[in-house]
């Protein structure tokens, strides 16, 4: 596991090459070029190392449940040796030579943040200096952990994202990181709404993608604005987030299939891009304040769930 970079202190404790292991596999979510990726591991190995491969990025890792203990070593030294509380995060770099050592059961969320695309994100905000930076081990930081819980149902159902929640969630994410732990100040130029045709623009393109979904980096260029600022104008044209359009128009969508067909319930949910119905009730109860069976008695008697 890639965890936290600490306060370095010297030593000549490098694993032996024979050491290296293989940690358990699990299935990333892939956002744009970001990859998100759940490890745990109830029994690990403590003889493996794991070595880690270099690449300009940063992994955000955000510990699920208490870690008792690991090692870290950074370009050869011994960089860190402890564990970390539940609900913790550490932020590290990995253009270095990064090996690891489990010793202890663990459960984590690792976020990985290639260094080109996260500049991109912010030079769309106004940002045009080389990104660097530093969390110090183990932080406690609230936003951070709510923001990836926010991403572990996605991880269990991948096939049946909402990609544009999984952006705006990333967005956040990245924006609060590089203002609290990068060498960066951020400034937003001023937001208008969008115009007549963008906005007709994005509504057809979330219509035309209520079941598979569309990315807010689709929406953006087609209407020739950067992601940043498109987000930004379509709350202030809408009042709500894009994901949060998405799923009024299912609801809208699913409405209509509840008055004009004898579909069950279940498959209108799948119809307008629901996970399941379970999904859909919890949905639609959210945003209309009644289940979907009673609004269909209500507003069509007689008709069977």
């Amino acid at each position: 596991m890639l965890e936290e970079i600490a306060s370095m202190h010297k030593s000549s404790d490098v694993p032996p090459a024979h050491a290296k292991g293989v940690g358990p596999a699990s299935s990333p979510l892939v956002a744009g070029q970001y990859s998100i990726l759940r490890n745990r591991d109830s029994n690990p190995d403590p003889n493996k190392v794991l070595d880690i491969p270099c690449s300009d990025s940063f992994s955000v890792i955000v510990q699920l449940e208490d870690f008792a203990s690991h090692r870290l070593w950074r370009g050869g030294q011994l960089a860190y040796e402890g564990g970390h509380v539940r609900e913790s995060t550490s932020i590290a770099y990995l253009g270095d030579e990064v090996r690891c050592q489990h010793l202890a059961a663990y459960d984590n969320l690792r976020i990985n943040l290639p260094r080109t695309p996260l500049e991109d994100m912010l030079y769309e905000e106004g940002v045009s200096r080389r990104i660097a930076l530093n969390c110090p081990p183990g932080t406690l930081d609230p936003v951070i952990y709510h923001l990836t819980q926010s991403l572990l149902p996605a991880l269990k159902m991948p096939s049946k994202v909402n990609q544009l929640y999984v952006d705006q969630v990333m967005l956040a994410l990245c924006t609060h990181i590089s203002s609290h732990y990068g060498n960066v100040t951020h400034w937003q130029e001023p937001v208008k709404g969008l115009s007549a045709w963008q906005m007709r623009r994005a509504e057809e393109l979330i219509a035309h993608h209520l079941a598979d979904g569309i990315s807010v980096t689709e929406l953006a260029q087609e209407c020739s604005l950067s992601r940043s600022y498109f987000t930004r104008a379509f709350k202030r044209s809408t009042g709500m987030a894009p994901h949060e359009w998405l799923l009024k128009m299912r609801v809208d969508k699913a409405k209509q299939l509840m008055l004009h067909s004898r579909l069950n319930l279940s498959q209108i949910g799948l119809d307008c891009g629901f996970a399941d119905q379970s999904h859909f009730s919890r949905i639609f109860l959210r945003l209309t304040g009644t289940s979907p069976s009673r609004w269909r008695r209500f507003h069509r008697p007689g008709n069977p769930d």
